[in-house]
């Protein structure tokens, strides 16, 4: 029985990856050609993706300490409440806050790269704070103390012994955020005013815009295989400097 559901969700698996292709041979046949974005845009996904991630877990790991350590379960809810909210509730409440910054400041968020770099880290920043928070409330305290016993500093046992032995928490949260900013469309198309556009926004533009199907399949496929590439070197890169 188990033996049968497994070749099931195989065979589910090859088809998802299989009919996008085979539809668009049939439309390439039919006169049909593929709309590739532009290098630009793949650029600008990829630096949205990677800044989201950075700061996401920057942001993120104090946070994810403070709660493993001495965090009750109130500040836990509190913090992980937007994970409650739509994105596009947040997309648009952070419409309103951008608003009252041009007012007061000046400085126009809405249409610009920051001001969606802004709504994806409020987007993942959850996201990343649960997988090091996970990470971070496992970790024995036997190394750290061994590490005090021995002469170090609280900020020696820190960054020798506790940031590498989470090292595992900080890469699994990378690749969450990173792999849902790579394919993020709602932030851009909200808070970047289709000003930015990213891969995503492209693919949904071909779904939605262009009635194009084929293309907008197989794009989605060459954003999967793109994102994996890209968390592959960036993984093996982290693993790199850690070691």
């Amino acid at each position: 029985m188990i033996k049968k559901i497994a070749l099931v969700a195989f065979a589910s698996v090859i088809l998802l990856f299989y009919t996008p292709f085979l539809a668009f041979g049939y439309y390439i046949s039919e006169g049909g050609s593929l709309k590739l974005p532009s290098l630009s845009m793949v650029i600008t996904t990829f630096l949205l993706a990677v800044s989201t991630a950075v700061i996401s877990i920057g942001l993120a790991y104090p946070a994810a300490y403070y709660l493993a350590k001495r965090g009750s379960e109130l500040e836990f809810a509190l913090i992980t409440a937007p994970l409650w909210v739509g994105t596009l509730l947040k997309a648009y409440s952070l419409l309103v806050l951008f608003a009252i910054v041009e007012k007061f400041s000046g400085i126009a968020l809405w249409g610009s790269p920051l001001g969606v770099l802004i709504g994806m880290v409020y987007e993942y920043l959850p996201y990343a704070l649960l997988t090091l928070y996970a990470a971070i409330e496992k970790l024995s305290e036997t190394p750290v103390y061994a590490a005090r016993v021995l002469g170090a500093s609280r900020l020696q046992a820190f960054f020798r012994v506790e940031l590498p032995l989470t090292m595992p928490g900080v890469v699994a949260a990378f690749i969450l955020v990173f792999l849902f900013a790579m394919g993020e469309v709602i932030m851009p198309a909200v808070l970047g005013a289709w000003k930015v556009y990213t891969f995503g926004s492209y693919i949904w533009d071909l779904y939605f815009k262009a009635r194009d199907i084929f293309s907008g399949g197989v794009l989605s496929l060459v954003l999967t295989a793109l994102s994996l590439l890209a968390t592959y070197v960036v993984v093996k890169t982290i693993r790199s400097f850690s070691l």
